[in-house]
């Protein structure tokens, strides 16, 4: 059963007056930007109005998988009956058939849904950084199916009822993840399944490897990346993972730089911008090459694991740090209580002082890079400074340590 939704503000984004043309949110009647400010000196009002319109835009996204994408809506739980609590994932029509391609994709958390990386740069910036979109239709042309998760989705309330019900197979972004990979990812006939991450997205893609190992050795030919924010805490458990992963990350440094990183983690390369939520698209073309260039030495080179011993692309390059590491659980991502501070840009656009779209921009950039900082203070042990990236600006508040 679909979510009720609150009826405060326009159903639509032509109620909001807004329009998305050639990628970009424009006032319908001026052709404008998004402009935050509704009602001067009504900081509360402006909130929600900007709220609300990100959850309309959840819904302009969506309806752009099944036009734009052609995708397809599946249902979870698979059995929901009309009046369970439910949600769905995006399946493209050969995802299930594809003997040969299948590509994840897997947002962040916070208030992003499926098929976005980022809510604040689709109103600021534009369709291409903030959705999936571009992802997908690259894929489309490699000739994957396409898997779109959808694990921010965890409750909703019921026509009738004002208490938020957990929605079954998708109370978490882990549970979520786990129930989709259970009943639709084993179906797939795929033989080679790449999945592409982004910030807690790389939490999610952990659990999953330590909970379906076996098939995810079998099959998981590469995973891209951008800006994770999981640790691992036993690295031999992870050893399968970790060979055929790289990480794009928040950085200064020129595109594909090799960066430190914890021995026995994830390679990590330069995304060649600071801020966190743009990493997904501006090493979009690079993780297309990573991933191209991993299924060709799989399915051309004749050895899936004499391939995975040496690596590829620029995430063949990076250096380790040699380090100790604390040995705690068998288990990546962050503690349980920590996971609300790594939320995605998009909750809060400015604060009273601020009126214009650039400045919304910053407060939200500083908001997002503070909270992944802290959600990942959790294991210090885990913390390294780059040695290149202590010397950038202050003010860019770059992430510079190793998850």
């Amino acid at each position: 059963m679909a979510c009720e939704k609150d009826d405060e503000f326009p159903a639509d984004l032509a109620g909001f007056g807004y329009e998305f043309k050639d990628g970009m949110l424009n006032n319908i009647k001026t052709g404008e930007p998004f402009v935050f400010v509704v009602r001067e000196d009504d900081q509360t009002y402006n909130q929600k109005h900007y709220e609300a319109l990100g959850e309309v835009i959840t819904e302009e996204v969506y309806k752009l998988l099944e036009s734009e994408c052609n995708l397809k809506r599946s249902p979870i739980p698979v059995d929901a009956s009309k009046n369970e609590p439910s949600t769905f994932i995006f399946l493209s029509e050969d995802a299930l058939e594809n003997a040969d391609r299948l590509l994840i994709l897997i947002h962040g958390s916070g208030v992003v849904r499926a098929g976005q990386w980022a809510r604040r740069l689709i109103i600021n910036e534009s369709l291409d950084w903030g959705t999936q979109i571009p992802f997908i239709k690259e894929a489309q042309k490699l000739g994957y199916g396409i898997l779109v998760m959808n694990t921010n989705d965890n409750s909703c309330t019921t026509k009738g009822s004002h208490k938020r019900q957990k929605i079954k197979g998708s109370s978490s972004p882990e549970e979520h993840a786990r129930y989709v990979w259970k009943k639709f990812v084993h179906k797939a006939k795929a033989k080679h399944i790449a999945l592409i991450a982004h910030s807690y997205g790389g939490c999610v893609t952990t659990e999953l490897f330590r909970e379906e190992k076996k098939d995810f050795v079998k099959r998981v030919f590469a995973v891209a990346m951008t800006d994770s924010v999981h640790y691992i805490s036993k690295p031999d458990a992870f050893k399968a993972l970790v060979k055929v992963s790289c990480n794009w990350v928040s950085s200064s440094q020129p595109l594909d730089t090799p960066l430190s990183n914890m021995r026995g983690d994830i390679a990590r390369v330069s995304s060649g911008v600071n801020v966190h939520e743009k990493t997904s698209y501006a090493s979009m073309n690079s993780v297309f090459k990573f991933l191209e260039e991993r299924y060709n030495a799989v399915t051309k080179g004749g050895s899936k694991h004499a391939e995975e011993e040496s690596g590829g692309g620029a995430c063949s390059q990076e250096e380790s740090l040699d380090r100790k590491m604390s040995i705690g659980s068998d288990c990546c991502g962050i503690d349980d209580e920590n996971k609300a501070k790594v939320a995605d840009a998009g909750d809060h656009q400015m604060s009273d002082s601020e009126t214009e779209g650039d400045q919304v921009e910053k407060k939200e950039e500083d908001k997002d890079n503070d909270t992944l900082e802290r959600a990942m203070s959790i294991g210090n042990e885990g913390a390294v400074a780059d040695e290149a990236d202590g010397k950038e600006d202050k003010e860019s508040k770059e992430k510079k340590m190793d998850e």
